[in-house]
């Protein structure tokens, strides 16, 4: 039986972002908590430098997106805890099912640590997951009534590993928003406010904001007025009210000012067909004399930016627009295969390291369960060992999905998971440097429409800062 939580996680007082970030991996890791680091995994990240690659990722979503919110509204990370009932589940057993809980909550979209800790009664794990995605261009989206969906995912790998779980958890006695907003002081208002700003700038159009509004459990309605009311709120919360970047109106030009899309059309922004030598356009833009067109220009663009983008330009021997695009693309290309291919080793090695537990299970329970078959008083015998005859019932299920194929030895499930294992270390280095090349040259580009005008005057005024 394991009972989760979840706990939004923001940058702590007299602490910057990430001294916050830091001391809690730090915690989280302790090695008189987790057998030395024995008990830390981690995806897409390593674990002793997890809180400096998530600062780095939300530097790089500032530089991609222009969006910052202010430290008292900006999650950082989101901690998840996961507890067991003594006795029930191996602490490695335990981090294991952190990891899969982990993932699968996140889509395998967001960087996790799983620090599972021995120092108490009760095994429990800690999962540290960042806000920002892989991609560096969005955010995690935390609906509301959240650890919902994380008790459902938590029952569901309970089950799969035959452990037991709580089959009529008691509900809490207020919303999880209503709750909050009794705790900490915070209205209705200020949860839609934030809700709204982490939902629209991964929208697509006014369309899609709404929509994604109602995934996350608030009812709509529209009329002159656009209003909101989420679970547990008595009366709808009109829009306007909440501030001039909130009417019905500011709403809908600010879903439809997206990253490389025109406000007014909803389209790529083009570049006209001339041909652009990058290296002579950027230097002739900024020896540019004064003027109005410059003052607007510079305003909009840092000059410091704009050398270093030449200066990236020379090193990298790019002078023209469409190989700049092309190199863009080509990054980003090299990057989805390495980050697919290590969720590919990471699923893999998660069905082995299950694979061998199930078998282990299976010859330590093999005795126990034939005497329950053949007990004439089942009752009593499973009420003793229903543990292990649920555990030896889990092994005889996953044995029966492998389709007829023959039982792996243990020693064998061993030497591919190390082999699996040495391929994902190497392949993370590599994705580390693809990363960073796919951003680089992305940043660039952007850069350089920025600098040329590529992308419309008016769109570079309006993104919000947040």
């Amino acid at each position: 039986m394991a009972i989760s939580n979840i706990l939004p996680r923001k940058t702590m007082r007299n602490r910057t972002r990430l001294q916050s970030m830091t001391e809690r991996h730090d915690y989280d890791q302790k090695a008189e908590k987790t057998r030395d680091g024995e008990l830390v995994s981690s995806y897409m990240c390593s674990p002793e430098t997890a809180a400096k690659e998530f600062e780095e990722s939300k530097q790089l979503y500032h530089q991609l997106t222009g969006r910052k919110q202010p430290p008292k509204r900006d999650v950082i990370m989101y901690r998840v805890i996961q507890s067991f009932k003594p006795g029930e589940v191996s602490p490695e057993e335990a981090n294991r099912i952190g990891y899969e809980l982990a993932m699968k909550f996140t889509g395998g979209q967001h960087q996790f640590v799983v620090s599972t800790h021995v120092d108490k009664k009760h095994i429990h794990t800690h999962i540290e997951f960042n806000s920002t995605n892989l991609n560096c261009d969005g955010k995690f989206v935390n609906p509301l009534n959240s650890y919902l969906i994380l008790r459902r995912l938590n029952d569901d790998l309970c089950r799969a590993h035959g452990l037991s779980v709580i089959e009529h958890p008691k509900e809490r006695t207020k919303p999880e928003g209503e709750a909050a907003a009794i705790k900490y002081g915070i209205s209705f208002k200020e949860q839609l406010r934030q809700t709204i700003d982490r939902v629209i700038p991964d929208c697509r159009d006014y369309d899609d904001f709404l929509a994604k509004m109602r995934a996350v459990g608030y009812e709509i309605k529209e009329g002159k007025q656009l209003s909101f009311r989420a679970p547990g709120q008595e009366r709808f919360t009109r829009s306007c009210r909440l501030g001039a970047d909130y009417t019905k109106e500011a709403l809908r030009e600010r879903s439809a000012t997206r990253r490389g899309y025109s406000a007014a059309a909803k389209k790529p922004v083009q570049r006209t067909g001339q041909k652009i030598n990058l290296l002579i356009d950027i230097q002739a833009k900024m020896a540019a004399g004064k003027g109005a067109g410059y003052e607007r220009w510079a305003k909009i663009f840092n000059l410091k930016e704009a050398a270093k983008t030449l200066n990236f330009l020379i090193e990298n021997g790019l002078t023209d627009y469409d190989e700049l695009t092309a190199r863009a693309e080509q990054a980003g290309t090299r990057f989805d295969e390495t980050s697919r291919r290590i969720k590919q080793l990471e699923a893999r090695m998660a069905e082995v390291a299950q694979l061998k537990t199930h078998i282990i299970n299976y010859s330590k329970t093999r005795e126990v369960y034939a005497a329950y078959k053949k007990s004439r008083h089942k009752k009593e015998f499973l009420a003793e060992h229903g543990d292990e005859i649920a555990k030896h019932e889990a092994a005889k299920k996953a044995f029966d999905a492998l389709g007829g194929k023959p039982i792996p030895k243990v020693a064998q499930l061993s030497q591919e998971y190390a082999a699996l294992l040495a391929e994902k270390q190497e392949r993370y280095a590599e994705y580390k440097a693809l990363r960073q090349d796919m951003i680089d040259y992305r940043t660039m580009k952007q850069n350089v429409d920025k600098i040329l005008g590529l992308v419309p005057e008016e769109q570079e005024q309006q993104r919000p800062e947040r």
